[in-house]
């Protein structure tokens, strides 16, 4: 594991300033603490020098062509047990900064950080809100995809994973969609070519030694509530949530944080479980409400 670069005053006076790194960080232990981060590419968060990250992606090099990229200790592509490959299954927390809407299997990928976090630990995300990127054409994500994905135990994106992405990607830029163009009229990010593009990206990805990185998730704030909720139900999905925040004017991307309770029996932990995605419901609808009203006016 690394130690952080930072001091800790430092980070806390570089935390309370910038709201990106507040939410990767939500309930980080600190003085000290020990965790992992997911495809830090050449952007790790920066952490306290108290706090021991290690970082993981799907392959060692898997980020090889990034200039500056942080170095991986260890491969984990999310199928099978995270905490063998570690030896350990008492971390504080792991981020993961734009990675989990790359991750073929994710309900997988979710069970394996869950098993190697302690009681109380935590997982903080941010994920694109597929509205307002290039992804804005593209239907959400259905708990049917991912119990397939799960129940088929990918290791690397699917045919249709790859079609998908290649094919329904607009050329967007948030600014542009905050400001009201018309989604269903952007141009197919890969221009005329999109559709034969496709195709051939869905070939590489039956390969057996080709890796076709691909969006193969996409979600809004409330659309991965409803999977969580639906994922919790079937025994899937094994954190608590703690926090959803919304996506900013002008951004693009959400943050969620969520929790290994302390709580194992299943009744129980599924109450909390539904207890908490209601109550981060109700937080987003009366927020989307206070924006149409606020339009309005």
């Amino acid at each position: 594991m690394q130690s952080g670069s930072l001091s800790l005053d430092a980070f806390l006076t570089r935390r309370a300033s910038d709201r990106r790194l507040a939410r990767l960080t939500h309930d980080l232990s600190l003085p000290e603490a020990r965790g992992l981060e997911f495809g830090p590419a050449a952007n790790p968060t920066p952490l306290p020098s108290g706090v021991r990250v290690a970082y993981v992606d799907h392959a060692l090099d898997a980020q090889a062509g990034v200039p500056g990229a942080t170095p991986i200790d260890h491969a984990w592509t999310g199928d099978g047990p995270l905490d063998a490959l570690l030896g350990c299954s008492d971390l504080d927390f792991a981020i993961g900064a734009q990675v989990a809407q790359f991750v073929p299997n994710l309900l997988g990928w979710l069970r394996g950080i869950h098993a190697v976090l302690r009681p109380g630990g935590v997982l903080n995300l941010s994920l694109p809100d597929r509205r307002f990127m290039f992804d804005a054409g593209r239907a959400d994500s259905t708990i049917a995809e991912l119990v397939e994905a799960d129940l088929l135990g990918l290791t690397r994106p699917s045919p249709r994973q790859a079609f998908a992405h290649t094919y329904e990607a607009r050329a967007l830029e948030s600014a542009a969609i905050w400001d009201g163009v018309d989604v269903d009229a952007a141009p197919r990010l890969c221009g005329e070519v999109a559709l034969a593009l496709a195709q051939v990206r869905a070939m590489e990805a039956t390969e057996p030694d080709r890796y076709v990185d691909c969006h193969c998730w996409v979600f809004t704030p409330l659309s991965f509530l409803d999977i969580a909720a639906l994922a919790s139900r079937l025994g899937l999905f094994p954190f608590v949530l703690n926090q959803v925040s919304g996506t900013e004017p002008g951004d693009f991307e959400f943050y969620v944080s969520m929790r290994r309770d302390a709580e194992a029996e299943p009744q129980a932990l599924l109450a909390l479980q539904n207890g908490a995605i209601d109550h981060l419901r109700e937080i987003q609808c009366r927020q989307r409400r206070m924006v149409v009203a606020m339009a309005r006016s």
